[in-house]
């Protein structure tokens, strides 16, 4: 015969599952809930998101250092976030006086956007002004014509660090387009669009801002792909002899080396305009490396000389890094 519960029983089980109820209730409400859309699901991969946060982590450790030589003032810059939206909603949640950059990536034809808040690009400027730069003044007026063509030069300092962190992808190139300082105006991005929006927090001594990279999905997505086949176009698995063989076979066929000493991006109206004697400015600086390629692709790092009356290249390293010093 089963056994018969008493009521101080039946009063203490009850009471059991009441605070386990409770318990439960206080647990769950501990956990953080997220907000999830699901008529717009998350596109990026797990693998494309590494690939992703690798690119951010080498652009923060170039900008923070070129940050503090520019500042003369220690510089901390860390990811602070990596977010999907529609272009349309990060459009909108710019403020309306905001200097934008407009950045071509070849060979993927794609475009991304590059911005700093207000106070860290005041800063900029007022120490390439010969300012201190530690005052946090924002003037309440447009950007000057000036402001504008410094913080070009810093821009374009900030491709060439892009470039460098797209090292994996071949053949890659980096230029500004065009800066823009009304955020309404700014069509380069679909507004359908879905972007990797990059937020860096920057802090300059006294001074904390942010730096923001807008960047489409199908950017990420080619950038993937390409990075993908460089990666299964150097792994052949064949042997050391077979290599030592192909390269006998191959050792009297010509390749084209080409060593660059600098780019330059003209208009059409400035093509048109030049004439015998003109300067065309190049992107790079006396005393920055030469980039050497074989058959259109990158290979070695150099260094321009003179060797027996004439011009040469003395090669320092390899595009991903091994240390050479043959001429």
């Amino acid at each position: 015969m089963a056994e018969i519960l008493t009521q101080s029983q039946i009063d203490e089980l009850l009471n059991e599952l009441i605070k386990g109820s409770s318990d439960t209730k206080k647990n769950v409400s501990k956990v953080e809930a997220k907000n999830y859309d699901f008529r717009s699901p998350k596109k990026m991969s797990r693998e494309q998101n590494k690939m992703l946060s690798g690119i951010t982590d080498v652009l923060s450790r170039h900008v923070a250092a070129y940050l503090s030589s520019l500042l003369r003032n220690y510089c901390e810059l860390s990811v602070a976030s990596i977010d999907e939206h529609p272009y349309s909603e990060y459009n909108n949640a710019l403020p309306d006086m905001l200097m934008t950059a407009i950045v071509d990536i070849y060979p993927m034809n794609a475009t991304m956007t590059l911005d700093m808040s207000n106070n860290i690009l005041f800063a900029i400027i007022d120490r390439m002004l010969g300012g201190t730069g530690e005052k946090n003044i924002i003037p309440d007026r447009e950007y000057t014509e000036i402001e504008i063509t410094l913080m070009e030069r810093v821009f374009r300092r900030l491709c060439t660090y892009i470039q460098d962190a797209l090292q994996n992808i071949p053949n890659c190139r980096v230029t500004l387009r065009q800066i823009d300082t009304n955020s309404r105006f700014i069509r380069a991005i679909r507004m359908e669009e879905v972007v990797e929006v990059v937020v860096y927090n920057v802090t300059v001594g006294n001074i904390t801002g942010t730096f923001t990279a807008c960047i489409p999905y199908t950017f990420v997505q080619a950038a993937a792909s390409l990075a993908e086949k460089e990666v299964e176009g150097d792994s052949t698995g064949a042997s050391d002899e077979e290599r030592w063989r192909h390269l006998e076979e191959l050792r009297n066929t010509y390749v084209d080396v080409r060593a660059i000493l600098g780019t330059a991006t003209l208009s059409l109206q400035e093509l048109r305009d030049l004439q015998v004697g003109d300067v065309i400015r190049l992107d790079q600086k006396n005393g920055d490396p030469v980039l050497v390629t074989v058959n259109g692709n990158k290979w070695f790092w150099g260094e321009p000389g003179i060797k027996k009356y004439s011009k040469a290249v003395k090669i320092n390293k390899y595009c991903n890094g091994r240390s050479q010093s043959n001429e």
